[in-house]
This record gives C-alpha cells, structure tokens and sequence, in this order.
C-alpha cells in the first residue's frame, strides 16, 4: 500500500497484531479489510491477556466498550505486565473523557468507529513505525552499553 508519492509506508513491514472485541461481525470486516495483516482474534480482555502471555505480540487493537474488562481496563492489565505493548483503542462513543482516558492510560492511538480502512491502516503503520524506532534505539544503547 502506498500512501504518498515517497511510498513511506512500503518499508514499513505489517506485523502481528490482537483485534480484541466482543461483536463477531467486527472481526469479519477486520479481517475481511485487512486480509494481508496478521491478525488474532479474542472476544473479551480476559481471553486478550491469555493470548499475550503467550505470543509474542507487540501490536493490539481494542473496543473500548465490552462487557467483563473493558478496553480501559484491557489497556491497563497490558501497560502493567509489559508496557512495550503499543495499544490502539477504538470506539463507538463520541464522548471526549473516553478519549482523555485511554491516552492517560497509555494508549498509543484513538479511533471511532465505524472503522474506515485507511484511518485503521494509518494508525497500524504509525505504530509499527513506532515499534521499529524503539527497537533501534534500544540496539544502540545495548551496543553502546557493550561497548563500554
């Protein structure tokens, strides 16, 4: 997918990411939208943490409003166990405080449903590009450390 004249974001791999919500027709029209991404599905924020204590996922996406643990509450659990996790919140609501929330908490990106294909892709490659930075600096400081 190109979206500008550099091809900026040909470079930037699709990795791995967690679609977490609890409506089973959101997960179609991920997956339908965005067939070339690897993409697992949980149904809840429980099944969510069970999947990430073991995949090596660094990439999720989640409904902020379901039942049980919410996307809020999903955020936190992920940020408190390992907060290199990046995390894009989507919702329905409109309301502005859920918006404060969710970046108070850490969340790396906010999307309204219903989601557009391009705004959801923009928001991946943001945070993949993101992910990819970290990892190069975090490999010059453990060279430099090793160095010295």
């Amino acid at each position: 997918m190109t979206t500008d004249s550099n091809g900026s974001q040909n470079n930037i791999p699709k990795i791995p990411f967690l679609f977490v919500d609890d409506e089973p027709l959101a997960h179609k029209v991920i997956k339908k939208n965005l067939g070339d991404w690897d993409i697992t599905s949980a149904f809840s924020g429980q099944e969510a943490i069970e999947i990430l204590e073991t995949n090596p996922i660094q990439l999720v996406v989640t409904d902020i409003g379901m039942p049980g643990m919410n996307g809020i509450e999903l955020l936190q659990e992920i940020k408190k166990k390992n907060p290199i996790i990046q995390v894009i919140i989507v919702s329905a609501s409109e309301d502005l405080s859920d918006l404060i929330r969710t970046l108070e908490a850490g969340a790396n990106d906010f999307l309204l449903k219903p989601l557009k294909k391009n705004e959801l892709e923009d928001a991946l490659f943001n945070t993949v590009s993101k992910i990819r930075r970290w990892k190069k600096t975090m490999q010059k400081i453990f060279i430099h450390k090793r160095n010295n």
